[in-house]
């Protein structure tokens, strides 16, 4: 018997959100990578790419999750990230490969400074 796996949206990932205009925004996201739901993402020169915690400037400060997935292999892409005043599922943020347990701290405590608040439950 075939079985079913429902895949993860928005919904698993963002527990609570102070205001659906102002907890999210449109960005851009930069070329070169398929952006799962729930990537932690930089803010580099006015786009949104995946966090770098291993990089130099801008690339390894965690400035928002993104919200949905976005194909972005190809070009530069629209997006929704959530950007500050909600509680997310700590088990649905996506990490780059590799993040140590401090980096991973530091991103957190970053993402908790733009009011975005990461936990296991409500």
């Amino acid at each position: 018997m075939a079985t079913f796996n429902q895949p993860k949206d928005l919904g698993d990932l963002l527990l609570l959100q102070v205001s659906p205009g102002w907890t999210k925004s449109k960005v851009t996201l930069l070329a070169g990578t398929d952006y799962p739901l729930g990537q932690v993402l930089a803010k580099v020169a006015g786009k949104y790419q995946a966090l770098d915690p291993g990089g130099t400037g801008a690339a390894k400060k965690a400035a928002a999750v993104l919200a949905e997935r976005i194909d972005a292999t190809a070009s530069d892409q629209p997006g929704v990230v959530i950007a500050r005043g909600a509680v997310v599922a700590l088990a649905h943020l996506v990490w780059p490969s590799g993040i140590t347990e401090p980096q991973k701290s530091v991103a957190l405590d970053e993402l908790n400074a733009q009011g975005i608040v990461a936990r296991a439950t409500l």
